[in-house]
């Protein structure tokens, strides 16, 4: 089957980082307001020692990072369709004579898919952390992972911002790179998804065997995080099928990823914040002297 052209990829590129975007915004403000307000007075905002600020920051570093993606895309087109006189139009354009001299925003992705990803995935490690009350040990293969991540990242990125004129994604000195970047990311999403939803269903389990109580909010935050989880981690396996087959739609998912992984915490902290909120109004503060019995920190769930 015949691949995609180049600026036929970058054009559907940009078509679905704005749709993605769309998406982004409609999730962005209600997780703002979750983190920052009391859930039941939403006109006040919560005590400073209640505000997760990591996740704050995380939250709004990945919506600025999609946000300025979706900048550069839309100039990296209007410089490629607009701009650009040359022979041979934007296909041209994006082939032999797109080098770095051409500036900055053909680079630029690169930075950004690679500070989307280790935020993304540098936020599920501390959620993890968190859960585990502040055991490094229980993280101990997520973070080496993280941390090699981010090495494999910058280095996946310089090589991309010094590619020469004819060379693409799928030069044979980028694939690599780019592959074991996408595998690193794909190991922390399992292990840290794994680690949570065991931590969550084994101490429900306990609750209910001990205290005969009836079945706990733990179940419903774990299949949560299981389908949110469910949802990045297809994203990689897509992402490392299209880079294999070394097709012009890595453009594609790349700038999709960019949104994705933010769409996916996002949606994360909503419904979890929502779920805490429907049963602290139901049974305000039944469980938490049942969740220390079990060695669980009662406000880990909310600040996951």
């Amino acid at each position: 089957m015949a691949d995609v052209q180049a600026h036929t990829a970058r054009l559907i590129a940009l078509f679905v980082s704005c749709v993605l975007y769309g998406i982004l915004l409609t999730t962005f403000v209600p997780c703002l307001r979750s983190l920052l307000f009391s859930a039941s007075q939403k006109s006040q905002f919560r005590p400073r020692d209640e505000i997760k600020m990591p996740i704050v920051a995380a939250t709004i570093a990945m919506f600025f990072v999609s946000t300025f993606s979706a900048v550069i895309a839309m100039q990296d087109v209007l410089d490629a369709f607009i701009n650009y006189h040359g022979p041979g139009g934007a296909l041209e354009f994006y082939g032999n004579l797109h080098t770095l001299n051409n500036g900055w925003t053909h680079w630029m992705p690169a930075v950004e898919d690679s500070a989307q990803v280790i935020l993304g995935d540098g936020l599920l490690v501390y959620r993890c952390y968190v859960l585990y009350n502040r055991n490094w040990r229980v993280i101990a293969a997520p973070s080496i992972a993280w941390v090699t991540l981010v090495a494999v990242s910058i280095t996946a990125s310089y090589r991309e911002i010094t590619l020469k004129g004819g060379q693409s994604l799928n030069d044979p000195s980028v694939q690599p790179i780019i592959s074991a970047a996408l595998i690193l990311s794909f190991a922390i999403s399992v292990m840290t998804t794994y680690l949570i939803i065991r931590k969550l269903l084994k101490t429900e389990f306990n609750l209910i065997s001990c205290c005969a109580t009836r079945p706990h909010i733990l179940r419903q935050i774990a299949r949560i995080f299981f389908e949110t989880g469910l949802i990045y981690t297809l994203s990689l396996v897509v992402s490392f099928a299209i880079y294999l087959v070394s097709s012009n739609l890595q453009y594609v998912i790349s700038l999709a990823l960019i949104n994705i992984i933010p769409i996916t915490c996002n949606l994360l902290l909503i419904r979890v914040g929502g779920i805490n909120h429907a049963d602290q109004r139901l049974a305000p503060g039944s469980h938490n002297a049942a969740l220390t019995a079990q060695k669980f920190n009662p406000k880990a769930v909310e600040e996951v």
